[in-house]
């Protein structure tokens, strides 16, 4: 199914006019009238603002309409990635498996590439002033993590997880905040963490 004729049907479903579709989105009611009828292939970022209005989960409208992003030299250098949880930047917090990312409702374009690249939306305030609640951490699996590198480091007795700055002094492993208000977390039991990833950017803000 194309995107415009997809869209119009999921706009009709939920009985929503294109103006209303609009105004939730942030655009003009022409740019969606140009969309439902494929006058104009919109950009990722007014893709994602046109799903969120409508609420449509973007995997099944990739898997529907085999949707691709207006491609120009800024855009074909970049890769869609999904935000598959949030991690709290605070202390231990739930977190999903990052590994198994199906049911991401998020997702961001990103200059950073790779096979399994995910990107994680921080909560809490133990790694300000360099990064706050809100900012986008993209995260790569398969990099390897030295001292002074940022990490999400996983215990995997509880599935929990936290975001923080890798310390290692002699045989101690230390996770470190850069906020002086909270202590640091020394890794005792090694065969219990697991470092999931190396974070190797830091995204805006994604609303």
């Amino acid at each position: 199914m194309n995107v415009g004729h997809y869209l119009q049907t999921k706009r009709k479903e939920k009985g929503l006019s294109a103006r209303a579709v609009a105004k939730k989105a942030g655009i003009s009611d022409v740019h969606v009238s140009h969309i439902e009828h494929n006058r104009r292939k919109p950009s990722f970022d007014v893709m994602m603002k046109v799903l969120r209005a409508l609420d449509i989960d973007a995997k099944e409208f990739l898997y529907e309409t085999g949707y691709t992003p207006r491609v120009n030299k800024k855009t074909e250098r970049r890769q869609v990635i999904p935000v598959i949880s949030w991690i709290s930047a605070g202390f231990w917090n739930t977190a999903t498996d990052p590994y198994e990312p199906g049911d991401a409702e998020e997702w961001i374009e990103s200059e950073v590439k790779g096979m399994n690249i995910f990107a994680l939306r921080i909560k809490g305030d133990s790694m300000e002033p360099e990064f706050i609640e809100g900012d986008i951490l993209v995260v790569n699996p398969h990099i390897e993590a030295n001292h002074g590198d940022y990490v999400i480091v996983k215990n995997d007795d509880n599935n929990e997880a936290t975001f923080k700055q890798l310390k290692e002094y002699g045989g101690t492993i230390i996770l470190h905040p850069l906020n002086p208000k909270y202590p640091d977390i020394e890794l005792k039991k090694r065969n219990v963490y697991r470092i999931v990833g190396k974070v190797v950017k830091k995204e805006k803000k994604y609303q």
